[in-house]
């Protein structure tokens, strides 16, 4: 997931919104979302857009899309809240456009994050007959909106929540008088109580608009949220506070405020790995009993009643070549608003994975897309399609790269972390990714990195320990960094990789809640060696062979940007490709465009539809991908 390079800034919160103590594991929000990304190069829209205005976030991270959008205040991401209505959020928290508190941030009430639409024409609406608005064009604005915090046990939350009197407020611009209406508002409250009585998390508000002050061609809306720093003393564990999130914004006329299905089917979750137990793994150490036997994919129909639906994946090697396809067939689905339920039929819910990677020595990538779709027709496309970048390259790793917690131990201890190794190998290095905390507290922790075999499922014998104390290291904005070991360690079997903790303080390592590894992460404090019961991932991965004791230049996807969502006639690619070759290929795996160093893609005489972008290097190496939409 990207995420805008303000919510990265080198000084951290202040003080603590909530942490987490289980045993000795302590669990903390970030100071903000940390992988940095160059803001999108979208146009800003001149002068003011008609309806409809809708957003569900589903198809890009970052910045809120400058088309619709005015501002960098908060951001869209994933992970910060269970089950939205479709794939992707709008978060506010207590952080500004740079990465700083608000300027008047305090114990007491302050300013957070403001959310503000473009310009939008409410003075006309537009069908067959286009004709000057009136109230009784029924016209209505709703969204879904959750608090912080996220649901379920303690430890399985996310983010800050916020307190009753850290609100969230819908506001309404009155053009003829320059003047901003609270028409809506909603204090703090626990996430698990918002949907209370209906099974459903998410909360729904739609307003019906007939005040004629708001029919103009300036109408505008922003949401904006009140924030409450906690006190807290305890260096390192600071994070950020008073989370809300929001989701399927929609203003549109011909609408009721009663009906709050919607003509969609689309994903909830993002594209799952192929493998049994990673995201990435050694190209050497793959075999194919690696790969999981089904997928666990989260589809929802959001109309009033059930839908059929499609649903299928095709999986890409590096050059956009299709090698396989999965075909899932029709199935109705159930209507989500109706039962709470997402589709449950096999062949969609838990595909199977009929297939396996063919992989050799040498780094590889594949690339799965899944898409979702109505026979009726879809009106929002963009929330159709997934995908999942499979890397077979010289290292381990559970997480996908950016973290929704800050972990660590609350005394001194030891960190294990399990892995099992198909033939036996060369550790060379481990990657930590450390989250920056306020003045640097963290980077004064030291640590040992050490390895331990397995006997009975737990760590055991110690294999290797640092004979130098290591401590966290930034060399620039948060991202993993390389600790090279000093002896190099021939592995086989199952090993542990971990740290041992020499003080009592906070070392704040990348936490990612994508996928739940707890049964793979043990905590030592005195005799015994004890499971985790945090459900994540913790940010740490072993490398192996002597390529990672060199300074490797690794593909970063924050680097590129592609333009615009949709493409009507040119698509614009952001970003290092000189001399790297990149294509656009269609859902059947049909190359459409290829050009070494292209960043132009005439996109006009193109079929509507979805297509996959692929960015590879002179090696053939992926170094990014994205779906990508096509209309008219």
């Amino acid at each position: 997931m990207v995420i805008p390079m303000r919510r990265v800034f080198s000084i951290a919160i202040l003080l603590i919104a909530a942490h987490i103590v289980m045993g000795q594991e302590v669990l903390v929000p970030l100071e903000c979302p940390p992988v940095s990304a160059p803001k999108r190069a979208i146009k800003q829209a001149v002068g003011a857009v008609k309806l409809p205005f809708f957003d569900d976030f589903s198809n890009y991270q970052g910045y809120p899309d400058p088309s619709l959008w005015v501002g960098d205040q908060a951001f869209v991401g994933r992970g910060y809240g269970s089950k939205p209505p479709t794939l992707g959020m709008l978060t506010l928290d207590a952080i500004d456009g740079q990465g700083n508190l608000h300027v008047d941030a305090s114990t007491d009430i302050f300013g957070g994050d403001t959310a503000l639409s473009v310009a939008i024409r409410l003075d006309s609406v537009w069908d067959a007959s286009p004709h000057p608005a009136t109230a009784a064009d029924s016209i209505v604005f709703s969204f879904f909106y959750l608090p912080g915090g996220g649901s379920g046990e303690q430890w399985e939350r996310t983010t800050g929540r916020p307190s009753e009197e850290d609100s969230l407020f819908l506001e309404f611009y009155q053009p003829r008088i320059g003047m901003w209406k609270t028409v809506w508002s909603r204090g703090g409250i626990p996430a698990d109580s918002v949907g209370l009585g209906s099974g459903q998390v998410w909360r729904y508000v739609a307003l019906s608009i007939t005040d004629t002050a708001y029919l103009d061609s300036a109408f505008r809306f922003r949401f904006r949220n009140h924030c409450s720093l906690p006190n807290s003393t305890k260096p390192g564990r600071v994070g950020n506070c008073d989370h809300w999130n929001i989701d399927y914004v929609f203003l549109d006329w011909g609408r009721s405020v009663r009906n709050s299905t919607f003509d969609d089917v689309a994903f909830v979750d993002d594209a799952p790995s192929m493998l049994a137990h990673y995201r990435a793994m050694p190209a050497r150490q793959y075999t194919p009993a690696d790969m999981a036997a089904n997928l666990q994919m989260t589809i929802t129909n959001l109309y009033s009643s059930p839908i059929a639906t499609h649903y299928g994946y095709t999986v890409y090697d590096q050059t956009g070549t299709e090698v396989h396809s999965y075909d899932g067939g029709n199935n109705n689905a159930p209507s989500f608003q109706q039962t709470g339920s997402y589709q449950q039929w096999a062949p969609h819910a838990t595909p199977p994975v009929d297939f396996s990677y063919t992989v050799g020595a040498e780094p590889h990538t594949y690339t799965v897309v899944h898409v979702v779709s109505e026979g009726t027709g879809d009106t929002h496309p963009q929330n159709d399609t997934v995908s999942f970048t499979q890397v077979f390259d010289n290292y381990y790793a559970y997480d996908d790269g950016t973290p929704e917690n800050g972990y660590g131990l609350s005394s001194v201890g030891k960190l294990a972390y399990r892995f099992d190794l198909n033939i036996e190998d060369t550790l060379t290095a481990v990657d930590l990714y450390f989250n920056r905390t306020r003045n640097g507290e963290n980077e004064r922790v030291p640590f040992y990195i050490s390895v331990w075999n397995c006997v009975g499922g737990k760590p055991s014998q110690l294999l290797y320990r640092d004979t130098r104390r290591r401590y966290p290291q930034f060399s620039g904005l948060n991202k993993y960094e390389r600790y090279v070991l000093e002896t190099e360690v021939v592995v086989s079997d199952t090993i542990f990789v971990g740290l041992e903790q020499l003080n009592a303080n906070f070392l704040n390592i990348g936490f990612d809640r994508s996928l739940n590894t707890s049964s793979r992460i043990f905590c030592r404090y005195g005799t015994e060696w004890e499971g985790s019961i945090n459900a994540g991932s913790i940010m740490l991965r072993p490398y192996f062979g002597r390529k990672a004791t060199m300074k490797v230049p690794q593909a970063n996807a924050a680097q590129y940007s592609v333009y615009p969502l949709p493409a009507t006639s040119v698509l614009h690619v952001t970003g290092p490709v000189q001399g790297c070759m990149v294509t656009l290929a269609d859902m059947y795996g049909r190359v459409c465009f290829a050009a070494k160093g292209a960043d132009d893609i005439d996109v006009s005489a193109f079929p509507i539809g979805i297509y996959v972008l692929y960015i590879a290097d002179s090696q053939k190496h992926t170094l990014y991908t994205t779906k990508i939409v096509i209309s008219r």
